[in-house]
């Protein structure tokens, strides 16, 4: 097997330099939840991952440790999926050291940030990588698509980032006594994190932590999407926002040579539509713009591709804002519209071939749905994102091929004061509208949420180190290609201006 001689990788050379600071994020993410395996435990591989296997046709990176044993030598990983607690005597756990990539399972890749012993455990904090920085030469084809109905849920509840809205980086600041400082945060955080974790199975749904925005995922039989709910400020929201999909499968083939990706193929198929239904009631009048992270990643595990265990797998966020001019005002709709066809991407000698759905159709009118009092203009606004990996890692680190679509749905409910003053409201007449907007972006690289990024960084500013990006990979940055922009109006002549 041909092995390399290479310097550090930019990545490499950022955590290096943050090696020092970046322990705390073990204190951080172990106080936050973890998913512990048992001993003998054969679920080890579904909820973990499969191990990889060493093959001819295969170069791994010269920075890539393989810890042997795959999930049976992992103990616990955070919710966030940034710490991995392993069993130290694991095959080449003695290896690991800041800088190297951590490779146990398909589930378990990382950068080394950090690596210690604590307690029994070896403690492995984890950063992003690109999939060039794990697989250095192979070419790796799915034969067959793969079905996503069977896609297993992994829930992460507790991890810091989840609720984007409420969740903060710590507030200390750096200042003229850095090494007190950061000193002081470390302890602090690292006694945190030997509070006992708590065990919890793969479900087949995710539910979000209790909280002002709560969201529960499904996908993916018939698609892929989100419940949400929002109770506070006087404000009582709920609803559905999903993309429906028909027989979802995923397709692949990837040529890595020289650490570059040569030629790269992702197909999606199965797009049918999207589907909306929301409810909302406000006594106030009060405007909110609430984000969550919908707490569960659904995946299919492929089988071995050279020894190396590919994963596809369906990641969501959803975000609501609402614009309310008056208290005491009700807006329902549902709608529904269909589009059909793969989306992906193909990509060789440098250049990209995108492919998306379309035919937008009305199958159900959002616009004609609208109903609800409204003494002024009102409006709500749902953001759905949903993200479709093939590659390695899970939860806050995935590196591989990916298309996202990102789908706003606006809904405006014009004042029934004008349609006759008290009469219309009481009838609850009035213009209405409704706008669908749907954006997809698609490379080959890895994602982090916004908020680890944020976290991180914070603890790489104190020691100006240079900070990590959210997103790694080609193209940079990945293009925006906007596939639906339409708008209804109510059919009628006073609603058409």
């Amino acid at each position: 097997m041909r092995r390399l001689t290479a310097l550090p990788t930019v990545a490499a050379r950022k955590v290096i330099a943050a090696a020092t600071v970046l322990p705390v994020l073990l204190g951080l993410t172990a106080c936050l939840g973890a998913k512990p395996t048992t001993p003998g435990d054969e679920g080890g591989d579904l909820r973990y991952g499969a191990a990889p296997v060493p093959h001819p046709d295969v170069t791994l990176h010269p920075d890539v440790v393989i810890v042997s044993g795959g999930s049976g030598v992992v103990r616990s990983v955070t919710d966030g999926g940034l710490t991995w607690r392993l069993d130290p005597d694991a095959g080449n756990a003695d290896l690991l050291a800041p800088g190297k990539v951590m490779f146990v399972t398909g589930r378990g890749v990382g950068r080394v940030i950090d690596v210690r012993r604590d307690g029994q455990d070896l403690a492995v904090t984890i950063g992003p990588v690109e999939i060039t920085d794990v697989i250095q030469d192979g070419e790796f084809t799915s034969e067959q698509p793969v079905s996503l109905a069977d896609a297993a849920a992994y829930q992460f509840d507790d991890a810091f980032w989840s609720h984007p809205g409420t969740a903060t980086a710590p507030r200390s600041e750096p200042t003229a006594t850095v090494g007190r400082a950061a000193a002081a945060t470390v302890n602090a955080l690292t006694l945190a994190g030997t509070r006992p974790v708590t065990a919890a199975a793969p479900l087949t749904t995710g539910a979000a932590r209790p909280g002002e925005l709560e969201a529960t995922g499904f996908c993916c039989t018939d698609g892929v999407g989100a419940r949400f709910s929002y109770r506070d400020s006087g404000l009582d929201l709920s609803g559905t926002i999903a993309f429906v999909m028909r027989q979802p499968s995923a397709k692949f083939h990837l040529v890595i040579d020289g650490s570059t990706v040569t030629v790269a193929e992702l197909r999606i198929h199965g797009a049918a539509g999207v589907r909306v239904q929301v409810d909302a009631t406000t006594t106030t009048g009060r405007n909110v713009h609430p984000v969550v992270f919908v707490p569960v990643d659904f995946s299919v595990p492929l089988e071995s591709v050279l020894g190396i265990p590919f994963s596809a797998t369906v990641r969501q966020s959803i975000g609501i804002r609402t614009g309310f001019s008056a208290g005491h005002t009700t807006i329902r709709a549902t709608g529904e519209y269909s589009l059909g066809g793969t989306m992906g991407f193909g990509y060789a000698n440098g250049t990209f071939g995108p492919r998306w759905p379309g035919g937008l159709q009305v199958k159900s009118s959002l616009v004609d749905s609208v109903d609800g009092t409204s003494v002024g203009a009102n409006a709500l606004l749902v953001d759905y994102d949903v993200k479709f990996f093939i590659g390695l890692g899970a939860v806050v680190f995935s590196a591989g091929l990916y298309v996202a679509l990102t789908t706003t749905v606006g809904i405006t409910r014009g004042s029934s004061v004008g349609f006759g003053g008290l009469q219309g409201l009481a009838n609850r007449e009035g213009c209405n509208r409704a706008d669908l907007t749907i954006n997809a972006k698609y490379g080959i690289g890895y994602t982090i949420p916004a908020l680890v990024a944020k976290v991180i960084n914070f603890f790489l500013r104190i020691f100006n180190a240079r900070p990590i990006a959210a997103e790694g990979g080609i193209p940079d940055p990945p293009p925006v290609v906007n596939l639906v922009n339409q708008h209804w109006v109510t059919n009628r002549p006073v609603c058409q201006h």
